[in-house]
């Protein structure tokens, strides 16, 4: 009986640090050495190319993209880029409607770590992390 309880809690504490937090998140994009790689959600063909162009021009080495709906609008965010660069990107990113980005389709080949949406292992399967 108490390995249920903690394998019930487990679940729990999996549950909240792990799906909560990515409820209203659109798309995470991974970028390495300049390459831009989707890890979860949908991500319209421009926004991509949009989204790279300002990367490659600003030299992103390493970086996280992150969208999430608030309110009705998508809001993006960045770990390891200056505000500068932040800032192209979201102006870039602007002009998407967030209808276009829940409704672009999904890749057609994944990964497992693109499907499980850890960015680690979406790198290691993709064939591109050199």
């Amino acid at each position: 009986m108490p390995l249920v309880i903690l394998l019930g809690g487990l679940l729990a504490l999996l549950f909240f640090f792990v799906v909560v937090p990515r409820m209203n998140e659109l798309f995470l994009i991974s970028v390495r050495e300049g390459k831009l790689l989707i890890v979860r959600g949908r991500v319209p063909v421009r926004v991509r190319q949009d989204l790279a162009d300002v990367v490659r021009r600003a030299g992103v080495r390493r970086a996280s993209i992150r969208a999430v709906r608030e309110s009705g609008h998508a809001r993006l965010s960045t770990s390891g880029i200056d505000e500068g660069t932040t800032q192209r990107l979201r102006n870039a990113f602007g002009t998407h409607p967030v209808q276009r980005l829940q409704s672009a389709p999904l890749l057609r080949k994944r990964n497992l770590g693109q499907i499980l949406g850890f960015a680690w292992l979406a790198w290691l399967l993709s064939g591109r992390s050199r």
